[in-house]
C-alpha cells in the first residue's frame, strides 16, 4: 500500500514538473522549429523571432471548432497542473478549458482575451485581431525569448518568460500554430 501511494506522491509531482512554466528558455536548438521555421525561437543560441507566411483571412476559424481542441489536447492534458482547471489563474496560468471539453467557450475566452500576461505583464494573453501582440502565440511559436527583457522586469516567478508550450511535449505542428494565429487573426471568435 506504501508503495502504491509513493508511486501517485511521484507521478504528482512529475505532472507539476512537466506543465510549469518556471525555468529560463532551455529549450532545444531547433524550439519553434516544427516544419518550416527552424530559425525561429531559440536557435543556435539566438533568439529569432517566429514569422508565418501564412494567409491568416481564411479559412474562417472559430475557437469552438478548431482552436479548443487543440487546448484540449495540448493544454489541459493534466488539469489543475497545467492549463485544465478553473483554478490555474490563481496560480499565474491562463484557464485553456478541461480536458474532457466540458468548459464554456466564453468562460475560456473572458480570462485570456485582453488580459495581462503573468510572464510579461505589457503584453496580454491574447489581443484579439494581433497575434503578434499575444503572449500566447509566443508561447506557442517558442519565441518568447523575444520577450525576455520585458519578462524580467515583470513580476513573474517565471525568468526569460519561461519555456515554449506545450511544455513538455514536442512544438505544435506549423499548421496547427498558424491555426491559431488565424483564429486570433480573425477576432478571437467563439
Amino acid at each position: 500500500m506504501h508503495r502504491i501511494l509513493a508511486v501517485f506522491a511521484c507521478l504528482a509531482c512529475f505532472a507539476t514538473a512537466a506543465c510549469s512554466s518556471t525555468t529560463s528558455p532551455s529549450a532545444p536548438a531547433d524550439a519553434g522549429g516544427a516544419e518550416g521555421d527552424a530559425g525561429c525561437g531559440l536557435h543556435n543560441g539566438q533568439c529569432v523571432p517566429c514569422t508565418s507566411t501564412a494567409d491568416l483571412t481564411t479559412p474562417a476559424v472559430t475557437f469552438g471548432h478548431d482552436v479548443q481542441p487543440v487546448f484540449q489536447q495540448s493544454c489541459s492534458i493534466a488539469g489543475a497542473t497545467c492549463h485544465g482547471a478553473r483554478n490555474v489563474q490563481m496560480q499565474g496560468r491562463p484557464f485553456l478549458g478541461l480536458q474532457d471539453g466540458g468548459a464554456d467557450a466564453a468562460d475560456i475566452l473572458s480570462g485570456i482575451v485582453g488580459k495581462p500576461s503573468v510572464e510579461d505583464p505589457q503584453m496580454n494573453i491574447l489581443t484579439a485581431s494581433d497575434p503578434g501582440n499575444s503572449y500566447l502565440m509566443h508561447k506557442v511559436d517558442g519565441d518568447q525569448c523575444t520577450l525576455a527583457a520585458a519578462c524580467a522586469k515583470g513580476t513573474s516567478q517565471y525568468p526569460d518568460c519561461g519555456q515554449q508550450m506545450p511544455y513538455s511535449s514536442p512544438p505544435l505542428d506549423t499548421s496547427t500554430r498558424d491555426t491559431i494565429r488565424r483564429w486570433i487573426a480573425q477576432g478571437a471568435k467563439p
